[in-house]
């Protein structure tokens, strides 16, 4: 009975931790980003940082058309809300390690 109750606990603590865990309004916004901008063929997402930075990988040649989107879209949502969005973007290039070459 008691192992029985212990394992709804654990079950209940999980299900109860996982429906509080929600983006942060930055993370949405920036989710609305990336889906304006979603169309780039070698552009991945890695991730969306707390603070809405996407990080992201991409061919070289597609990072400068990528990184425009992303900003014409904060801009697009900065129209709408009563302040500025910042777009914050991160894209690595596929192949370069950094550092001196």
């Amino acid at each position: 009975m008691r192992s029985t109750a212990m394992g709804f606990l654990a079950l209940l603590v999980t299900v109860t931790g996982c429906a509080t865990v929600r983006n942060t309004p930055a993370q949405e916004l920036a989710w609305e980003r990336w889906q304006a901008c979603d169309h780039f063929a070698t552009v991945r997402m890695e991730r969306i940082d707390l603070d809405g930075r996407i990080v992201a990988t991409a061919e070289e040649l597609e990072v400068t058309p990528f990184k425009t989107c992303v900003r014409e879209a904060a801009a697009r949502q900065g129209a709408v809300a009563a302040a500025p969005i910042q777009a914050l973007v991160l894209v690595k290039i596929f192949g370069c390690q950094g550092g001196p070459g």
